[in-house]
């Protein structure tokens, strides 16, 4: 049997290059750590540490047992934690990854107040890629992921937090924008318009729900990545785009700019909230989970 000693060795190989910098660590001697690698492998029947030049490094073999170690410390710390949970107090720690863009528009600012409410509570925000994001929560560093349906990973516990609608914004009191709710899908590709990329998604959903049918070869006047220089872009008068409702909801430019209401809407994208299988009946992510789902329903208002 490996003992829990020697998984702790496990770990801090994987961030250290040679044994005397794993023995600094988890401060032990660098001649215990090697004693205890000769015992595990003893054990296990296999190589859980080589050399690559200079470095010593896992075997695939020694990844894998790092890796399941790594998982049961984690299982082992939340379990401590929810027994710790008393009288409804949100204490010891969580760690949620999402993407730039929700990340900086909505999760960000919720997650902040959110602490506010759980002073007891360590509070981290990664914001990242999608692969990175997902490899770093089926790694345990990270506890729960808010990502698009779409890239939800398999086997997981996910339950959908917030369906994101977008909306046509034109140019207000501009009579070179003679666009209303009549206005044919031929008749709106004629005007200057502005995407957050090119061939942008938003637009070519708009088009598809509003008509139908998906334009060609259009060439964008403008292509930022920024839906609050779109919006500014917008008020100036360059051009018309498609953005999400809840970025224009809280847009200094919100009454500066045109909309068609309701019947313009469409739903652009489906969130879901993220967990760890063992994790989706504590008491701190029910509860995170209740928070950003009340909090998600006002970005629409």
């Amino acid at each position: 049997m490996i003992e829990n000693s020697q998984v702790h060795i496990l770990i801090a190989l994987t961030q250290a290059d040679s044994l005397s910098q794993a023995a600094e660590h988890i401060g032990i001697t660098q001649s215990a750590v090697s004693q205890h690698l000769k015992n595990m492998e003893a054990k296990v029947g296999f190589d859980i540490v080589t050399r690559q030049g200079k470095k010593l490094v896992l075997t695939p073999g020694g990844k894998k047992l790092a890796k399941l170690g790594k998982s049961y410390f984690k299982r082992f710390d939340d379990a401590i934690t929810e027994i710790q949970q008393e009288n409804n107090r949100i204490i010891g720690g969580v760690s949620l990854g999402t993407l730039f863009g929700i990340g900086k528009s909505w999760v960000a600012h919720r997650m902040v107040e959110f602490s506010s409410h759980f002073p007891e509570l360590e509070v981290k925000v990664g914001m990242d890629y999608p692969d990175r994001l997902i490899s770093a929560f089926e790694a345990r560093d990270l506890d729960c992921l808010i990502l698009p349906r779409s890239m939800t990973p398999p086997h997981t516990e996910a339950v959908l937090l917030h369906s994101e609608t977008s909306t046509l914004v034109i140019p207000a009191n501009n009579p070179d924008f003679n666009i209303n709710k009549d206005t044919t899908l031929k008749e709106l590709i004629e005007f200057p318009m502005i995407f957050f990329e090119d061939r942008d998604p938003l637009f070519y959903q708009f088009c598809k729900h509003r008509y139908g049918a998906l334009p060609r070869n259009i060439k964008p006047r403008l292509v930022i990545n920024a839906f609050g220089q779109i919006l500014q872009a917008v008020n100036a008068g360059l051009g018309i785009a498609v953005i999400p409702t809840h970025v224009l909801n809280r847009s200094f430019f919100k009454d500066k700019v045109k909309t068609f209401g309701k019947e313009f809407e469409f739903t652009s994208s489906e969130f879901d909230f993220i967990c760890h299988t063992e994790v989706k009946e504590s008491l701190k992510m029910q509860t995170l989970y209740n928070f950003l789902h009340q909090e998600v329903n006002k970005l629409d208002v």
